[in-house]
This record gives structure tokens, C-alpha cells and sequence, in this order.
């Protein structure tokens, strides 16, 4: 099933548009129902009501350019849903911590793709970049094992594993600076991948510090047989913020 939600999830990018707008805000909800049954341990909380109403304002703001009022209703939306958690005698802090881990990177995927010149391009690039750490990690922790990264929060990561997840995504990203249009310079797209794999990496073992933390396997079973859709963007929501911040430092630079 993965393997025909790649092709599927690479043409709406391509394509964008409203399609691509639906795509996030499906992924969104989905991904703050995996959230919301993790962290309160029920599938239709209150939480999840309010930050999915959040999550589907926020994204189709964006997608229309108001990317100052989809940030303001992201934040406004966290904040209801901590007060409404607060009143009932549970942690508050989660709905927040939600908002950022979640929403935020989905708005940012947005603004990514709606760039007028490279929006494709660096969105794809992004993809590669992430995919590329996952499947080097992949053969390269198989291949070489060695030592664990960090055997308490994620058991099979090694940092063989690591190093060749981040040499994959640089080799890749910088075949890309030569394969492109852009005539981007290939040390910058090397330095590029290094960071999103880098930020793929983390976001991989944040995602396992949650699960170990609620005492869960899988964040739910979207996919059948690969776990839940948190499982497997988890990586990628923290690429996403990672590049987009690049983006705006570049651009107010």
C-alpha cells in the first residue's frame, strides 16, 4: 500500500492547486486523530474536534496566501483546545505541543509548494531528501549494524544507520542541483540534504520518545501492516519545518 500511496502523493504535488490543499488537510485530520488517541487515549476527543477544525481552517487559509491569519487561527485554535483540557482536569499542554508537532509543519508544506517559482521543485526536493534518509538508514543499519544510537527511546536505529541515511539524502540532493533546472549550486544542495536528513532523523526519534512515553507501538493503522500515518511522516514534519525556516532566513536575508 505504501508503495501506491508514493506515486499517488508525488503526482498531487506535482499537480497542486486545490487537490494538493485537500491532500494536506485530509493528511491533518488523520494525523490529529493519531494524536489525539495517543496522548488521550480516545479516539473523538474534544481535543481532536477543535484541532481538527484547526488544522482544515489553518491549511485552506494558507493555500489562499494568508499565511499571518492561518498562524493566528492555529494558535487561537491550540489555546481553546488547552483550556478546554485544562477545565476537565487534563494535561493542557498537549493540544499545544499538537499544534506545533502537526499543524504548524502542514501549513509550512503549503507555503513550501505555493512558491511562484520553486515551490515544486523544493517540495520535491524535500521528499527525496526525506526518502532518501529513510531507505539509506535503512541499508546502511542493516548492511553495517554497530552501535545503537540510542537503544532506550528506538532499539533498532544504529548510527551506521544514521550516517548512511545523511550521505544518502546529500548524494541525492546534490544530483538533483545537477539534474535541475534551477541551476542551484550543488554545495548548497548538499548542505540542504545534510539538514533535512539531519531533521528527518530527530523528528524519526521524537516520534519514538512519544510512543515509548503512552506506551504504544503504533500510532494507529492507517496503513495496513506499516502502522499509523504519524509512523510515517514523522520524519518528515520535522524536515519540513527545517526547510521552511531555511526559506525564510534566505528570503529576509
Amino acid at each position: 500500500m505504501v508503495l501506491l500511496l508514493a506515486p499517488i502523493a508525488i503526482a498531487i504535488v506535482w499537480v497542486g492547486g486545490r487537490m494538493f490543499s485537500a491532500l494536506i488537510a485530509f493528511t491533518s485530520i488523520v494525523l490529529v486523530f493519531e494524536w489525539t488517541r495517543i496522548v488521550d487515549r480516545t479516539e473523538f476527543s474534544t481535543a481532536f474536534y477543535v484541532l481538527s477544525f484547526t488544522a482544515i481552517s489553518s491549511i485552506f487559509l494558507a493555500a489562499g496566501g494568508s499565511y499571518e491569519l492561518a498562524y493566528a487561527t492555529t494558535i487561537a485554535g491550540g489555546l481553546v483546545s488547552a483550556v478546554s483540557e485544562k477545565l476537565k482536569g487534563r494535561p493542557y499542554q498537549w493540544p499545544i505541543i499538537g499544534i506545533a508537532y502537526l499543524i504548524i509543519p502542514c501549513i509550512a508544506f503549503v507555503w513550501i509548494r505555493n512558491g511562484p517559482e520553486t515551490g515544486r521543485s523544493l517540495t520535491l526536493l524535500l521528499l527525496v531528501a526525506v526518502w532518501a534518509t529513510d531507505i539509506g538508514a535503512y541499508g546502511f543499519g542493516k548492511l553495517i549494524g554497530g552501535p545503537l544510537m540510542a537503544p532506550s527511546i528506538s532499539p533498532g536505529k544504529t548510527w551506521a544507520g544514521a550516517f548512511g541515511g545523511i550521505l544518502t539524502a546529500m548524494t541525492c540532493c546534490s544530483l538533483i542541483a545537477l539534474l535541475a533546472s534551477e541551476n542551484w549550486p550543488v554545495w548548497i544542495m548538499a548542505l540542504i540534504g545534510i539538514s533535512l536528513s539531519i531533521a528527518t532523523i530527530v523528528g524519526d526519534f521524537a516520534e519514538s520518545a512519544l510512543k515509548r512515553y503512552f506506551g504504544i507501538k503504533d500510532s494507529g493503522g492507517f496503513i495496513p501492516g506499516h502502522g499509523g500515518l504519524l509512523d510515517r511522516l514523522d520524519g518528515l514534519l520535522f524536515a519540513t519545518v527545517a526547510l521552511a525556516l531555511v526559506l525564510f532566513i534566505y528570503s529576509v536575508m
